[in-house]
């Protein structure tokens, strides 16, 4: 193998190279570089991407959160109105409902409303949508958030 390689060169040319040449040319290096920093550019770009795309989906899910917490309080604010007369901290459940949907549609979200006594638990499902890692299959994240709230009647002293 290492006596001589012929290669055919047009015009009947033969040219041969020596097991010192090619012991040469297997240690050159040349284009190394070029590889090493393609490799650096992908993981640059995917950390780019993992940055602002993180960023959007914890933001995402925050206001979520957010979200479903204010909403819940909303609800939770719609006192019976015959209760509230007699001192009694008694939802209206209808209203409760309605409150929490009006605000989840003002806010651009849906969600689910139950309301259980002096609870009221809502649920909101957002969605962020991914900038950069839409390269490597990331389209859109769907976060789901829970908040219950209660109507409690505070005395004073």
């Amino acid at each position: 193998v290492c006596d001589r390689d012929r290669r055919h060169l047009p015009r009947g040319r033969i040219v041969t190279r020596s097991c010192a040449e090619l012991r040469r040319l297997a240690r050159d290096d040349r284009g190394s570089a070029t590889v090493w920093m393609i490799g650096v550019t992908v993981a640059s770009f995917l950390m780019v991407g993992l940055v602002l795309d993180g960023g959007v989906m914890l933001r995402t899910r925050s206001d979520a959160f957010a979200i479903a917490a204010s909403a819940a309080r909303v609800g939770a604010q719609q006192l019976d109105g015959d209760a509230a007369v007699e001192g009694l901290s008694v939802l209206d459940p209808i209203a409760a409902e309605q409150a929490v949907l009006d605000y989840l549609a003002a806010q651009g979200t849906s969600g689910t409303v139950t309301v259980t006594g002096d609870r009221v638990t809502v649920t909101v499902t957002t969605s962020a949508q991914l900038q950069m890692l839409q390269v490597v299959g990331g389209d859109t994240v769907t976060f789901g958030a829970t908040a219950t709230a209660e109507a409690v009647k505070v005395t004073v002293p």
